[in-house]
């Protein structure tokens, strides 16, 4: 007798699949907040708020890791003592969803960009000599006069 009931297949353990889709989505909102504050740093004036931020922004790149690796870690164990025959579909979806969480550690302990004077910057065109400089209106630069 088949149950119309979803079955969480990591070990039947609905934390499992709870933990994993709530990390991520979770996740996904974090970086939005940060795509939106990134793009609003150029009207930050204060020294100070830039400072506290860029902290924050490590501070939360650490705490992906240790949720990632934490998640890793949890959803191997349930998936190594979940039986095989039990799931015969979704076994892919469940090494997916390991295989994201592995690679997730390894996108949020990577080398974080950080505002470098030695890094090349659109705000300075000399800096960077791959940009065309002669297209008017480029990166709000008017162009070379004609």
């Amino acid at each position: 007798v088949e149950s119309p009931q979803l079955h969480c297949i990591l070990n039947s353990n609905n934390v499992a699949c709870s933990f994993a889709v709530g990390a991520g989505f979770l996740a996904f909102l974090s970086c939005l907040a940060f795509l939106v504050l990134d793009t609003q740093e150029t009207h930050i004036a204060g020294t100070r708020f830039r400072t506290a931020f860029q902290l924050l922004d490590f501070v939360l790149a650490v705490l992906w890791v240790i949720v990632w690796f934490v998640g890793f870690c949890f959803l191997t164990n349930q998936w190594q003592h979940s039986s095989p025959k039990e799931f015969l579909l979704g076994s892919s979806s469940a090494q997916a969803a390991i295989a994201f969480t592995f690679f997730s550690i390894l996108a949020w302990a990577g080398p974080q960009p950080s505002p470098s004077p030695d890094l090349p910057s659109p705000s300075r065109p000399s800096a960077c000599p791959f940009l065309p400089t002669d297209i008017p209106g480029l990166l709000g630069f008017p162009g070379p006069p004609k």
